[in-house]
């Protein structure tokens, strides 16, 4: 079912949108400004300027979570609300608007003007297009970027949110230090991305398992499972970061992961898995991060 909507100036903001916890402001886990780096790491990445801000969204099928970062990295804002799309995908959308809406308004309040925004999701993503399929959301060839672009009136990186954690990851995570790395995230689906060098060298989404009833596990089905162990080996990386917004879920599947590659014939050092650092808003935080780029670069 492809989407299909008026102009966004004549979009507003749904009113039932939920808030599912708390605003969070400047948390010691978000504080980006806060934790090291490696040296030089940031002189070479662009930033936006100074007094500026930047938005992020990352929609799952049960939260979407938004930040507003600012030009130094310094999380201000941390929101999330239900997704709820059994309502449907338009209806989705309208709420997806209406949060980068009431993050951009936060951001406004504070003196800090929005100049970029990033927004990733756990499905297909056509960063040239702009267009995203996402079957749990209902989305099929959705122009994701143009609408969030006119709807903010700022340029908007899209993504994939298994890359977007990767990022996360690498800069201030488990991954730090590794020139390559396979990023898994618990969920449904389940998102692994390899990040080689910075840069996305291919995402992929995984089916849970039957035996997945609650958020404190979180299995892969057979098939699924031989097929994110053999991405792992063909990535022939020395690390591999399993995150998520649950400790549990996250050490279940690290351990499952370990288990499926130890028992694998392919010959050769096997890669080290751990859990994840940055926590469970590694893809909004990763997400940010790409629109600071993108700000960076205009």
């Amino acid at each position: 079912m492809t989407v299909t909507r008026p102009h966004p100036e004549h979009v507003r903001p749904v009113p039932d949108r939920d808030r599912a916890t708390a605003t969070v402001r400047g948390t010691p886990a978000e504080q980006l400004g806060a934790l090291p780096r490696a040296p030089g790491q940031e002189t070479a990445r662009r930033r936006p300027a100074a007094g500026t801000s930047v938005v992020a969204l990352d929609v799952g099928a049960r939260y979407i979570n938004g930040t507003v970062m600012t030009g130094d990295g310094r999380v201000r804002e941390s929101e999330r609300w239900y997704t709820r799309p059994n309502r449907g995908p338009d209806a989705v959308l309208d709420t997806l608007l209406g949060c980068a809406s009431d993050l951009a308004a936060l951001a406004f309040r504070r003196g800090m003007p929005v100049v970029a925004a990033g927004l990733v999701v756990g499905g297909s993503v056509d960063r040239t297009s702009g267009v995203a399929t996402v079957p749990r959301l209902g989305w099929t060839g959705t122009p994701l970027r143009c609408w969030l672009e006119e709807h903010l009136d700022v340029p908007v990186a899209l993504g994939h949110a298994g890359h977007a954690g990767a990022v996360a990851e690498g800069r201030l995570g488990a991954g730090r230090g590794y020139d390559a790395f396979v990023f898994v995230a618990s969920g449904d689906p389940v998102l692994a991305s390899v990040l080689r060098g910075g840069r996305s060298a291919g995402s992929a989404a995984f089916a849970p398992g039957e035996d997945s009833p609650d958020d404190r596990t979180v299995t892969l089905r057979s098939a699924d499972s031989r097929a994110l162990t053999e991405m792992i080996l063909a990535a022939e990386v020395e690390r591999v970061v399993v995150g998520g917004p649950l400790p549990a879920a996250d050490t279940a599947l690290r351990q499952e992961i370990g288990s499926t590659l130890r028992r694998s014939h392919r010959r050769g050092p096997r890669p080290e898995v751990v859990v994840g650092r940055v926590g469970g808003r590694a893809a909004c935080l990763g997400a940010a991060m790409l629109a600071q780029e993108l700000a960076g670069s205009h």
